[in-house]
C-alpha cells in the first residue's frame, strides 16, 4: 500500500531515495498541516534515520508468511451438495426431489460431468444469468412516467440473446449499437437515461465498469481523485457513443468557487476546460491493448459510424481486458470472489492467479466467446467441486486469496424467491407490472413488464406519489421478500454488489412474511396438499420435503424431531368425501389503473385486494385442520432452516 500510495496515488515509500519518500517527508517537517503523526511526540531521531537507512536500502518487505492451514485443500463436496450447488449455479433453482433422490444412487462414471452438461442445455439457464446483468448495465425502466436514471426494459433484449445462446462478444455488440424500439423491449432500451443531463456518459461510465474493468463513476464531474482517469476520458466515450463532439454540462461541472478555498490542496481536479469540446476518440488503448485506427475498419460495417467502432473496440480480440473482465466475473459468480477484487475496477489490482485468468480469457476467446464453455471448465474442476470455505475471498488481499476452496455463498435474492416457489410447487402469484396499458397510451410513457415468473423478472413497484390506489399488493409480498436479501428495483446506477450482510429482515420476512404464510399452506389444489394426500407414509412424505427443500435426505435428529408429530393422526388425516366443502372464492374485484385511480373507490378496492392477499388462498378441504397445520409448520420450518438460503 505504501508503493502504491493511498488517496493521493502518491507512493509513500520510494525504494532506494529516501529524500523523494513522501513518508520521510511528512516525518521530519516542522509544518502543522503536514507533519505525522499529527500529535504526540512522533518519532525521535534514531527512529527516522532507520527508516531513512531502510528505505535507501530498497525499503523490502518480508512475505506475509502463509498459515498451512490456509492453503489445505477441502474434502470433495457430497453428491447431493454438489447436485444442489450446480442447480443453484446454472439455473438458480434447486433440483426436484425426484432429481435429489436419483443422482446420489447413480453409480454411472461421469455423472457429475453429464449432469452439467444437460443444465447448461436447459432453458432455465438464461433465467439465471438475467440477474447479474441487469444490476451490472443499471437497468431500470419504471412502470408510468419516466424518473431518474430510467431506461427502457432492454431486459427482453438481453433474455433472448442468452435463450438463443449467441456469444458475449455479439450480445454486448449488440447492446451498444442500441437498436430496435426502447419501449418494447429492443437493446434501444439501454440508450435511455431519463433526467439525465449527459445519458451516454452514464452509458459510458456503465459500459467501462462492466466489460473493461474500468471505473470512470468520479469522471462524471471532474477527474477521478483516486484513479488515472480523467473527465475528458469519460467524455470521449459518451462522444463516441452519441456520434458527435461533445461539452461537459454545466450541471455536470464543479463550480469554479469549489477551488477558490484555502487551506489543503483539493484532491479533486479538472483538467478539461470549461465548455471545451471532447472530441469522440478511444481513450484506453494501453488499459485494453486495443487502438483505434485501420484494424479496426475490418471489424465493422460502417467505419465511419463512431458507435460501432466504439462496440468494436470494446468486444475486438485484441481487447485483453474485454476477455478478462468476463472470464472473472464467471469465475467470481461460481467461485465467490474474482482473480481480481474489485470485478469492475481493475486499476492498482493484482490478480491472484495471473495465468489462470489468462488462460480462461484465452479459452474464451478462443472457443467464439461462448460463456458456457467457461462455465463448464469451472464446475467440472476439482476446485469447485471442493467444500466451500468460510473465509470472505473477496476480502482477502491476492497474495491470500488461494481458492484451495470455493467461497461459502449465500443465494441471491432471486434465487430464495425462486427456490420457495419451486420448492413449494407453487407458481409467482403476481399482477401485470404495470399502471395501465389498454392501448390507448404509447408504451414509452405507460409501461407494462408481463406477469413475472421468476425474480428477475420484477421491478420497483413504486408510482407518482406512492398512491394506495396503484399498489401492487400481490407483486408486493415477494418483491418485499427479495428486498430483504439485497433486491433493488431502482437501479438508477450499476449494482457491482449487493448487500449480503445478514440482517435481521431476512429471518423476518421468512418467518412472519406474507409470501411465506401463503407458499406455507398445504391450499386448495396445490402441490403441497396432494403430496400429503397421495403420500404411502409419514416417513416417506418427511422424505419428500427434505429432498425438494434441501436436496438432501433427513438425517437421524431431524427424523426424529419431525416423524412422530407428522405421523401423529396422519391415518386420519384424510377428510371424508361427504365432509369436504369446495371452497367459495369472493368474487373478482374492479380494476383500478392510471386512468380511475383518483376515485375513492380505487383505494377501496386495492385495500381489499391486500386483504385477501394477506388471507391466502384457503386450505384444501381434504385434509383435516388439525394434522395440517403441523403439516404446514414442518413445510414452514425448512424453509426457515438456514441451510435453505445457502449454496452448499
Amino acid at each position: 500500500a505504501a508503493l502504491k500510495g493511498g488517496d493521493s496515488e502518491s507512493p509513500s515509500i520510494v525504494p532506494g531515495n529516501p529524500d523523494a519518500s513522501e513518508l520521510l517527508v511528512r516525518l521530519k517537517t516542522k509544518d502543522e498541516d503536514l507533519a505525522m503523526p499529527p500529535s504526540g511526540d512522533g518519532l525521535d531521531d534514531a527512529q527516522v534515520t532507520k527508516l531513512a537507512r531502510w528505505i535507501k536500502d530498497g525499503a523490502q518487505w518480508p512475505a506475509t508468511p502463509v498459515d498451512p492451514a490456509k492453503v489445505a485443500r477441502t474434502p470433495l463436496t457430497s453428491d447431493e451438495a454438489f447436485l444442489r450447488r450446480i442447480y443453484l449455479d446454472i439455473l438458480g433453482v434447486p433440483p426436484s426431489a425426484e432429481e435429489a433422490r436419483a443422482f446420489p444412487l447413480d453409480k454411472s462414471p461421469g455423472k457429475r460431468t453429464k449432469l452439467v452438461d444437460h443444465l447448461l442445455a436447459d432453458p432455465r439457464a438464461a433465467d439465471h444469468q438475467m440477474s447479474q446483468w441487469l444490476d451490472l448495465l443499471a437497468e431500470n425502466p419504471t412502470l408510468i412516467n419516466a424518473s431518474l436514471n430510467s431506461t427502457g426494459p432492454f431486459r427482453w433484449f438481453l433474455y433472448d440473446a442468452f435463450r438463443d445462446r449467441k456469444p458475449m462478444d455479439r450480445i454486448v455488440t449488440e447492446l451498444l449499437m442500441m437498436r430496435g424500439d426502447a419501449a418494447y423491449g429492443g437493446s434501444a432500451g439501454f440508450a435511455q437515461a431519463a433526467e439525465n443531463d449527459a445519458p451516454f456518459a452514464a452509458k459510458g461510465h456503465i459500459v467501462a465498469s462492466a466489460f473493461l474493468g474500468i471505473e470512470l463513476q468520479c469522471a462524471r464531474c471532474h477527474d477521478s481523485p483516486y484513479h488515472s482517469t480523467t473527465q475528458k476520458d469519460l467524455y470521449s466515450l459518451a462522444a463516441m457513443l452519441s456520434r458527435k463532439t461533445l461539452t461537459v454540462p454545466k450541471t455536470s461541472q464543479v463550480p469554479a468557487g469549489f477551488f477558490e478555498k484555502k487551506g489543503r490542496e483539493s484532491l479533486i481536479q479538472v483538467t478539461l476546460k470549461p465548455d471545451e469540446p471532447v472530441a469522440p476518440e478511444w481513450p484506453f488503448p494501453e488499459a485494453t491493448g486495443v487502438s483505434d485506427g485501420e484494424g479496426i475498419d475490418r471489424l465493422v460495417e460502417d467505419p465511419k459510424d463512431l458507435r460501432e467502432r466504439f462496440t468494436a473496440l470494446v468486444t475486438a480480440p485484441d481487447n485483453l481486458r474485454f476477455s478478462r473482465v468476463l472470464a472473472n466475473r464467471i469465475w467470481k459468480r461460481l467461485m465467490g470472489a474474482g482473480l481480481v477484487e474489485p470485478a469492475q475496477d481493475w486499476e492498482g489490482r493484482d490478480a491472484s492467479h495471473p495465468a489462470l485468468l489468462e488462460w480462461l480469457a484465452a479459452e474464451l476467446v478462443s472457443n467464439g466467446y461462448d460463456t458456457d464453455h467457461l462455465v463448464r471448465l469451472i464446475v467440472t474442476s476439482r476446485a469447485y467441486q471442493l467444500e466451500p470455505s468460510a473465509e470472505d475471498l473477496a476480502a482477502l488481499a491476492p497474495g491470500q486469496r488461494f481458492f484451495n476452496a470455493p467461497g461459502r455463498r449465500r443465494l441471491t435474492a432471486e434465487q430464495v424467491l425462486d427456490s420457495l416457489h419451486a420448492s413449494t410447487g407453487k407458481t409467482i402469484d403476481s399482477e401485470e407490472l404495470t399502471f395501465v396499458y389498454d392501448g390507448r397510451h404509447p408504451l414509452g410513457r405507460r409501461q407494462t413488464l408481463g406477469i413475472p415468473r421468476r425474480g428477475w423478472m420484477f421491478a420497483s413497484l413504486n408510482n407518482e406519489r406512492d398512491r394506495p390506489s396503484l399498489a401492487l399488493p400481490h407483486a408486493q409480498a415477494s418483491v418485499d421478500v427479495m428486498e430483504a436479501f439485497g433486491w433493488n428495483g431502482s437501479r438508477q446506477m450499476p449494482v457491482f454488489a449487493r448487500e449480503t450482510e445478514p440482517n435481521v429482515l431476512q429471518p423476518g420476512i421468512l418467518a412472519n412474511g406474507t409470501l411465506m404464510q401463503v407458499l406455507s399452506r398445504a391450499s386448495w389444489r396445490s402441490e403441497l396438499a396432494d403430496l400429503a394426500v397421495e403420500a404411502k407414509s409419514p416417513s416417506a412424505l418427511l422424505d419428500t420435503l427434505y429432498l425438494r427443500f434441501l436436496s438432501r435426505l433427513p438425517r437421524w435428529e431431524e427424523r426424529d424431531a419431525f416423524l412422530p408429530e407428522i405421523a401423529k393422526g396422519f391415518e386420519g388425516r384424510l377428510v371424508p368425501e361427504s365432509r369436504q366443502t369446495v371452497p367459495v372464492l369472493p368474487p373478482p374485484l374492479p380494476l383500478a389503473t392510471w386512468l380511475n385511480h383518483v376515485s375513492p373507490e380505487a383505494n377501496t378496492i386495492q385495500l381489499e385486494v391486500e386483504k385477501r392477499v394477506q388471507q391466502g388462498p384457503p386450505p384444501d378441504p381434504r385434509l383435516e385442520d388439525g394434522w395440517r397445520e403441523v403439516y404446514e409448520d414442518i413445510v414452514w420450518t425448512l424453509a426457515n432452516i438456514r441451510e435453505f438460503a445457502w449454496i452448499p
